[in-house]
């Protein structure tokens, strides 16, 4: 808690947190010495339920916090008025993201050679601005590659999924692995588990295909390409999405599934359930769509997920990655 790359943020502390050392004994958050449970406990203890909210929140666009002039970058009135309001920030979503949607490009977006000072005037506005200097977390879209200026791109997933090949992809997200994390980025948002059920969906491209255990399989390599095998630290978490039903045969996006129990468990619930058992996926997010009329795909009693396979796997799997990686 509270340490960055150096490279990233020099390390730096600022004034009041300075002061607030010197004035007080080192804190059980602060002690490296403990273990990262009980610095946890001790710092949730001391914070406010605004600032215990404000770690949860992602809610900004990274790439329309800034604007950039030449090789300087300033940060806008509503990134600072957010900070603000929430005590600090526990994620930022997409800061390097360029492409159409975010309107962000050579002359106007990060590019690699000023990607350390973006993040380092970022990181230290919300550090410096956080009552206990808590840094923020980083995510990135990744659905085929650090969707980034000078990201390193891999075919679009239907294509990777025709070549049946695990062992090459894996491979391919290595790479991806490392780029994110050099740019400090800790959740890979990977669109690649709603599975091509109609033609006339709108994001087929995003999957590997219509057969659940290829697609298990793919985004399997992609994880374990990505997160990498050192039983301390990852490369960057992989999150799966969509969970679940955001792929059927009618309307897009936000919309009611309707799915009967046979083909929630054959078909849209067995990748997960591969990368979360096989794998060791960190993270899941939820589907915009109502199923079977429910809105909250993720309600646990709306969908009577707490007596599903998946996802008492899925908890016991994540608990077991954490504690390993300890």
């Amino acid at each position: 808690l509270g340490e960055t790359d150096q490279k990233y943020t020099g390390r730096k502390k600022t004034a009041g947190q300075k002061a607030y050392k010197e004035e007080n004994q080192m804190e059980a958050y602060q002690n490296t010495a403990l273990s990262p449970e009980e610095r946890a406990k001790d710092l949730l203890g001391r914070m406010t339920l605004k600032e215990k909210v404000g770690q949860l929140n992602q809610r900004l666009y990274g790439f329309r916090i800034y604007e950039r002039q030449g090789e300087e970058f300033t940060l806008t009135d509503e990134f600072k008025e957010e900070v603000e309001r929430m005590g600090g920030l526990g994620v930022l979503y997409g800061l390097y993201r360029a492409d159409p949607w975010a309107d962000k490009d050579e002359k106007t977006g990060i590019v690699p050679e000023l990607s350390a000072k973006a993040y380092n005037m970022v990181q230290h506005y919300v550090m410096e601005h956080s009552r206990f200097g808590i840094p923020m977390m980083m995510s990135s879209e990744c659905p085929h590659g650090h969707q980034a200026l000078g990201g390193g791109l891999l075919p679009v997933n239907l294509a990777a999924g025709a070549t049946f090949d695990p062992a090459l992809l894996s491979e391919g997200y290595k790479a991806c692995g490392k780029q994110l994390k050099s740019g400090h980025v800790e959740l890979a948002l990977m669109s690649a588990l709603d599975m091509a059920r109609d033609p006339r969906w709108g994001r087929n491209e995003e999957g590997y295909g219509e057969d659940p255990v290829l697609t298990g399989k793919m985004a399997g390599a992609y994880i374990e390409g990505m997160q990498g095998d050192d039983p301390k630290y990852l490369r960057c978490a992989s999150t799966l999405k969509h969970f679940y039903g955001n792929n059927t045969e009618v309307g897009r996006g936000w919309k009611n599934s309707s799915i009967d129990p046979r083909n929630k468990y054959e078909l849209y619930l067995e990748p997960f359930r591969r990368c979360i058992e096989e794998s060791g996926a960190e993270g899941i997010m939820t589907a915009y769509n109502r199923i079977n009329g429910t809105v909250g795909g993720m309600v646990r009693e709306n969908m009577e997920i707490s007596e599903s396979v998946i996802m008492k796997q899925a908890d016991q799997k994540m608990y077991e990655n954490k504690k390993s990686s300890r």
